[in-house]
């Protein structure tokens, strides 16, 4: 895992530590993604996992209302 798939990781994981998802959490995961204007396979399985989470229920998308 290269240094920035791993910085990817490590944000997908605190964002998802209080088991919501903001807005922001995931433009900013988004940003880190496509920073180097590449996308790698594991940086493309790794949101793929999020969006998983969120589909099934596991995560929640948390509303503008809600603190992050």
């Amino acid at each position: 895992m290269d240094s920035n798939t791993n910085r990817i990781k490590v944000m997908i994981e605190r964002a998802l530590a209080d088991r919501r998802l903001s807005k922001q959490e995931d433009e900013d995961i988004k940003a880190a993604i496509y920073a180097d204007r590449k996308v790698t396979e594991e940086e493309a399985k790794l949101y793929r996992e999020l969006q998983e989470l969120v589909f099934e229920g596991t995560i929640k998308i948390a509303t503008d209302d809600e603190q992050e």
